[in-house]
């Protein structure tokens, strides 16, 4: 692997989370249960989603010319946690989904970028 390149780190986080919730969700269906392969792709989208709605806001409010104000970020910021929210409780209060799948597919984005993390603070290079 070699070094990884800053400005394509979203993109490469993004790419790496999908590659590992695939991953993840098979395995979730063919050593456990459907359940838990259901949690597993329901929380990990629901990450990956809201990975990608944060990253193009954040990309919108750094490329304008005009700062917009602190209450329209802030509820920019609160409408899409609610409506993360609002999923997760539809997801929950179904009953169709394992919580610990659930956990662990909000987790791929947490778990990518640790281990990028991990590898950069150690990778010296050639």
């Amino acid at each position: 692997m070699a070094t990884i390149n800053e400005a394509r780190l979203p993109a490469r986080i993004l790419q790496a989370s999908i590659v590992l919730l695939v991953i993840a969700t098979a395995t979730g269906f063919f050593f456990y249960t459907a359940s838990v392969g259901l949690g597993i792709l329901a929380g990990g989208s629901i990450a990956i989603i809201n990975f990608v709605w944060q990253r193009r806001t954040l990309g919108q409010l750094l490329e304008q010319q005009v700062v917009p104000s602190a209450g329209a970020t802030a509820i920019r910021y609160l409408l899409r946690l609610s409506i993360t929210a609002v999923i997760l409780y539809a997801v929950l209060s179904s009953g169709r989904f394992s919580i610990i799948g659930l956990l662990v597919g909000l987790s791929v984005i947490v778990a990518v970028i640790i281990v990028f993390t991990l590898y950069s603070a150690f990778y010296k290079g050639d």
